[in-house]
């Protein structure tokens, strides 16, 4: 116990004095909510094609705005045509128009025989604009057709949404925050998939360097190699968390100041003020409260219990995979080598951070979500996924005692590879190798 702590020690002070690890550990939550506002905006912004389409409009049946010939909906204009499709093709081909809506359906309740000719393909987004169009369009002339006009229609529209709520704890209800906790848990789900990598990476080429400088020969002499392969293990865990706990104060004070400027702002406001409209909205309805909403939903969430999850799973994950990454730099001796290794190792990993999500956002609490919470190799990021949405103590409970155990059993293998490997020079290790190795007593 006393040489694993000598290696934990000397791997902890070595990492973290580094100055890449110093200036990461500040600049790091900085450059992730930069790279995260950064996806959004352009996601959301960048993306937008501002541009006027102009649609070339043919109808056999003329239920889409019959008294126009030309009429606007969205960034489309649509220019009604009676053209021989030849002339038509020719134009688009010209570029004189961006596409071609030709709808030729007799029965306009089944469209069947409609097509959309465009120079180069649209967008998803535009081609579900138009089609969302015409279809509501139809469906309008269809009811006017019936009886019911335009006026009635309108008045039938539906405003406003469910206000969302859950019971909380203490059996009130509070605001419901799905976005705000779909967010945190793919948030921890990424930090655990990349930290393992990360430092499970750090572990694999430590062993690796001082397998190919031969100074493991000289610490072996005096060093079990189980207490050199845990000492690291545990060294680079413990350099992982001082990093994480950094970012977890910079990121309390980050958002703390931010909820201020929100507070500040929300109070500026005169009472009663619509903020997206500058004026008082009807009797009855409540001003908007974006700022204070988001910080209400941020304050419901179960910290203490997302907190726990996060580092029983982080730490359990990353002694997991590290110990794999362990054996498998103790074997290798050259980069070249660890390909064959890693890919098949970092499989499960990957797989679970797709179920993440995918499967767990939709139903956080179904079938699926619950047994890859249950698997080993996948459930510390999918558990930390599902950790804002509340999980049943005996879930974690499960989850965890199975991750510990398969720890534990993984150790002892990759302990029996580390001992022959990290003093195996010459030859190219494979699956079979270490196979042996575990055998060998």
């Amino acid at each position: 116990m006393k040489n694993i702590l000598v290696i934990l020690k000397k791997e902890y002070l070595t990492r973290i004095k580094n100055k890449s690890f110093i200036i990461m550990t500040f600049v790091g939550p900085i450059l992730m909510v930069a790279f995260y506002a950064g996806a959004i905006y352009f996601a959301t912004q960048g993306a937008e094609d501002n541009r006027t389409q102009t649609i070339y409009f043919s109808s056999k049946r003329d239920y889409v705005r019959p008294s126009e010939s030309t009429f606007t909906f969205d960034k489309f204009l649509f220019i009604k045509t009676d053209q021989p499709r030849d002339t038509i093709l020719a134009s688009i081909k010209n570029e004189t128009a961006d596409a071609w809506l030709n709808i030729q359906d007799e029965d306009l309740r089944t469209l069947d025989s409609t097509e959309l000719i465009s120079n180069g393909a649209l967008s998803l987004s535009q081609n579900s604009a138009l089609e969302g169009f015409i279809k509501d369009e139809i469906r309008q002339k269809i009811l006017q057709n019936q009886g019911i006009n335009k006026a009635t229609l309108d008045s039938a529209e539906v405003l406003g949404g469910i206000n969302k709520l859950e019971v909380a704890d203490s059996g009130n209800t509070e605001s419901s925050a799905t976005g705000i906790k779909s967010g945190v848990g793919f948030a921890m789900a990424l930090i655990i998939y990349m930290f393992i990598f990360i430092y499970g990476s750090m572990v694999m080429r430590s062993a690796m360097e001082e397998k190919t400088n031969r100074i493991v020969e000289v610490i072996v002499s005096s060093v079990k190699p189980f207490e050199l392969m845990m000492g690291k293990i545990l060294g680079v865990a413990l350099v992982g968390l001082t990093q994480f706990l950094a970012w977890i104060i910079l990121s309390v004070a980050l958002i703390s100041g931010a909820s201020t400027v929100l507070k500040i702002g929300a109070n500026s406001i005169p009472a009663g003020m619509n903020t997206s409209t500058g004026m008082a909205p009807p009797a009855g309805l409540s001003a908007p409260s974006g700022g204070l909403e988001l910080i209400s939903q941020l304050n419901s969430l179960p910290y203490w219990e997302i907190g726990i999850i996060f580092i029983l799973f982080f730490l359990g994950g990353y002694l997991l995979y590290s110990s794999i990454f362990a054996a498998i730099g103790s074997a290798v001796n050259q980069d070249t080598d660890v390909q064959q290794f890693m890919m098949p190792v970092s499989l499960p990993l990957v797989f679970g951070f797709i179920i993440a999500q995918s499967v767990v956002f939709q139903a956080p609490h179904g079938k699926l979500a619950k047994i890859f919470s249950m698997i080993p190799l996948t459930s510390p990021v999918v558990m930390a996924v599902r950790a804002p949405f509340g999980v049943p103590i005996s879930e974690i409970i499960a989850s965890f005692l199975l991750l510990a155990l398969t720890f534990i059993l993984m150790v002892w293998l990759s302990a029996k590879i580390y001992r022959i490997g990290i003093l195996s020079y010459g030859k190219k290790p494979t699956w079979k190798d270490f196979v042996k190795w575990i055998r060998q007593s």
